[in-house]
């Protein structure tokens, strides 16, 4: 269905964080996982103001212990080496904002252009707005891909990561 440029050098990332305003909001939570489905999930430590909607859907998933805004650079360049790999994100945007502001500009463990799956779904005839607005329609594409929704916990960085890696991987087959 899909024939990608890089086939062996991508992850999946997906982030949660305290706001969508970047200059208000924090990095919550970052999940990535490799095409061979090795994963990091790490929650990091904030004590800051959360949005209303945060607040309901984010702060509740997040029960794994915290590690520092200094410690999580460390930790995601330890996992991913020295492959400079390509990143596909559902939104890249805010992840990106968000990653750049824990490593600095210009220092990211992964390509600084980076895949918007968005434009993907755009590309393959998927509307991507109405993918992410309408859930019965992301469920029947879903469910076309023949993808378990009951996997993944929605609004969960890692779960995220994981959906998206699995249905790259069905796309591209």
């Amino acid at each position: 269905m899909l024939e990608p440029y890089e086939k062996q050098n991508i992850i999946f990332i997906d982030t949660e964080f305290s706001d969508l305003d970047p200059y208000k909001g924090e990095i919550l939570s970052v999940g990535i996982v490799k095409q061979s489905g090795e994963e990091l999930y790490l929650e990091l430590d904030y004590d800051g103001e959360s949005s209303d909607w945060v607040n309901k859907n984010i702060l509740p998933l997040l029960t794994e212990k915290k590690v520092s805004k200094e410690d999580a650079p460390k930790l995601i360049r330890s996992f991913l080496g020295d492959a400079l790999p390509f990143a596909v994100a559902f939104v890249d945007n805010y992840d990106l904002i968000y990653l750049t502001k824990i490593f600095g500009a210009g220092n990211l463990p992964f390509r600084w252009m980076t895949v918007d799956f968005a434009s993907i779904l755009f590309a393959i005839g998927v509307n991507p707005v109405k993918f992410q607005l309408d859930s019965a329609g992301a469920r029947s594409f879903y469910k076309k891909l023949g993808i378990d929704m009951k996997k993944y916990r929605q609004h969960h960085a890692l779960d995220d990561a994981k959906l998206l890696r699995d249905v790259w991987m069905k796309i591209v087959q």
